[in-house]
């Protein structure tokens, strides 16, 4: 592939989703009800929990010492640019995503369960834009006789769709299925921008591991499993005639997460988050070299 690709996602508000997934996770605040501690309701599309009892007119978005905010509803999971939360459902749900804005990508990351994903465009002036079904089943790492019988198979977790028409008008239909429980931890729709003539080689992946190693007074070890995030470090290509453009693009993205699309043959190099730092070298006279380094979202 040419250059690296930056979905750039537009916010999803209340007003352009609709869902199979209801907002059922715990009743809806009333403040004519009294409420005892640990309640938990659901207010502005979050979960609150009450700090004290006899909790009765305190609304909880603005009431800090009656209520503390546990997190997004079951639906806007998917929405919360966090990849430790998943909108879950039992064997299939739905979105629609309409709006006024152009968004000829869209990307869905940390799947579990899923075994097809079938996206729609339509639009109300000009009907189906666009129908894609894919199976998420992904290939074994080995290809002998063992595996095939005996290897373990499993779904894919991601999924990027670069193709889908630009009509600023038209509305996105995301259908997941699976066998049982499954879940879907980001949902990206966007314009998409393509940055550099191309990722070079030596491209670096890791992660960075916020899990913890304490040792007690008589020297026992105890490992504490907690989140990490993806760290990758890429060095695109420029023609020296983009170089005020490359500049203008990234610097306008700063402290925004996006999702970045290093090559369409694998997932694990492309990471949603977003870059600590880059870096321009002017180092030939028709071209340059700008070195990007990328920390995903936990």
């Amino acid at each position: 592939m040419s250059g690296l690709i930056v979905l750039n996602p537009v916010e999803v508000t209340p007003a352009i989703l609709a869902s199979s997934v209801p907002e059922d996770d715990y009743p809806v605040y009333n403040p004519a009800t009294t409420y005892a501690a640990d309640a938990r309701v659901i207010h502005g599309h979050s979960v609150f929990q009450s700090l004290q009892a006899a909790n009765a007119g305190h609304q909880p978005d603005i009431s800090s010492t009656w209520w503390v905010r546990v997190g997004p509803t079951n639906l806007w999971r998917a929405f919360d640019r966090s990849h430790t939360t998943q909108t879950e459902a039992n064997q299939s749900m739905w979105f629609e995503i309409s709006g006024s804005e152009v968004r000829s990508a869209l990307a869905l990351l940390n799947l579990s369960g899923v075994s097809e994903v079938r996206v729609i465009v339509t639009d109300l002036q000009y009907g189906q834009l666009y129908e894609r079904t894919v199976v998420m089943l992904s290939a074994q790492a080995q290809s002998n006789w063992y595996s095939w019988f005996f290897g373990k198979r499993q779904t894919r977790q991601e999924l990027r769709l670069l193709d889908l028409p630009s009509y600023p008008n038209a509305t996105i239909r995301i259908e997941l299925t699976g066998l049982a429980l499954i879940g879907v931890g980001v949902i990206l729709v966007g314009d998409q921008i393509t940055i550099g003539e191309g990722v070079q080689q030596g491209m670096r992946m890791g992660i960075r591991d916020y899990s913890r190693k304490e040792t007690d007074q008589w020297g026992e070890v105890t490992l504490q499993q907690r989140a990490y995030s993806k760290t990758r470090s890429l060095s695109l290509l420029l023609k020296n005639d983009q170089l005020d453009e490359v500049e203008r693009q990234l610097t306008d993205l700063r402290a925004t997460p996006v999702l970045w699309i290093a090559t369409d043959r694998f997932d694990s190099p492309n990471v949603y988050g977003w870059y600590s730092s880059f870096d321009i070298l002017l180092q030939y006279t028709r071209y340059s070299e700008c070195t990007i380094d990328i920390e995903g979202l936990s």
